[in-house]
């Protein structure tokens, strides 16, 4: 029924930081260089915001890259319209004759 892998979208969702938070940075300087601003890194308080991004691929081009404004939940993934009204339209343009498996994350 299935020609391999050619008939399957996958997707994922991944957040992106501006100030990433989880990480030490360590900055080597001389003892009189403490406040020169080469040797300063910038910071911002509770991590300075983020943005979720989803996106979809198949063997036949990109899908679309959709903003979110916070993680989503499985019973969100239908709230926010992403099946319907971003995977759908993907697939009835990829793959007209619905022979199509859709592969999410978990």
């Amino acid at each position: 029924m299935f020609d391999g892998l050619k008939y399957i979208i996958w997707s994922d969702e991944s957040p992106f930081t501006l100030f990433p938070t989880s990480r030490r940075v360590y900055v080597w300087r001389m003892p009189k260089e403490a406040y020169n601003p080469e040797c300063l890194v910038p910071t911002v308080m509770h991590g300075g915001g983020s943005v979720m991004m989803w996106a979809a691929i198949s063997c036949c081009s990109a899908g679309p890259v959709i903003t979110l404004n916070s993680h989503i939940t499985a019973s969100d993934y239908m709230g926010v319209g992403i099946l319907g009204n971003q995977v759908h339209p993907v697939v009835q343009m990829f793959f007209p004759n619905n022979a199509t498996i859709f592969q999410d994350d978990s």
